[in-house]
Order: structure tokens, then sequence, then C-alpha cells
């Protein structure tokens, strides 16, 4: 598999992000429909983020940061979901799930970023 393979999941999925903040930011809805495509495509980053850690096992120099992106990127889909499904039950509480979602999804996509670098 290739190192770039992860990386540009997830630079698609970041992207998505940054757009779907925009719409927050801006207090406007964002279409269904780019939210759930941020979702697939996230959720099979992280399919693929678990495929190169099964990949990387026994060479030393790709096993390195893997597992670090793995957990940050997990931690940032389950903090994804959580402020999607308690958005409208408790919507002030969803800027701060949406802060935590974004900072630990983008650390872990430049952590990711990192051992791609590395690999390569």
């Amino acid at each position: 598999m290739p190192v770039w393979l992860p990386v540009v999941i997830y630079g698609t999925t970041v992207v998505l992000g940054l757009v779907l903040g925009w719409y927050f930011l801006s207090a406007r809805r964002p279409p269904l429909g780019l939210q759930a495509l941020h979702l697939v495509i996230g959720l099979a980053g992280l399919e693929v983020v678990i495929a190169a850690t099964q990949f990387s096992r026994g060479r030393p120099v790709l096993s390195e940061g893997i597992g670090i992106a793995l957990v940050l990127l997990g931690l940032a889909a389950f903090t994804g979901l959580v402020a999607g499904t308690f958005a409208k039950s408790n919507p002030e509480s969803t800027g701060t799930a949406l802060l935590a979602h974004a900072s630990l999804g983008g650390i872990g996509f430049l952590v990711l970023a990192n051992w791609a670098l590395n690999a390569a």
C-alpha cells in the first residue's frame, strides 16, 4: 500500500471539514450531503490508517508515528460523532465538541503527513 494514500484521503476530509467549519462559523446549516461525505471519507480514511498500521508492523521506520496518528484520528472520529449526535439536544456545547473534533483531526492529519514524509 502506498504511504501517501491515507494522506490524500485525510487531506480531502480536512478540506471538507474546513468547509463545514465555515458553515458553522457563519451560522448557516451545511448541506446534509456534505456532512455525510465528510463522515464517510473520514471513516474510510480511518480504515486505511488501520491497514497502514498493520502494514508497518515489523518495520521500525514505518511504525514510528502511525500509531499516534491512529489514536488521534480515532478520537477525532469519536468527537465528531458525539458533536453530531448531541448538536440538536445540547446546542451550547456544540462549539466545544467541534473545537475538540477539529483540533484532534488537524493534529492527527499533521502526524499522519509527517509519518508519510518520513516513510517515503
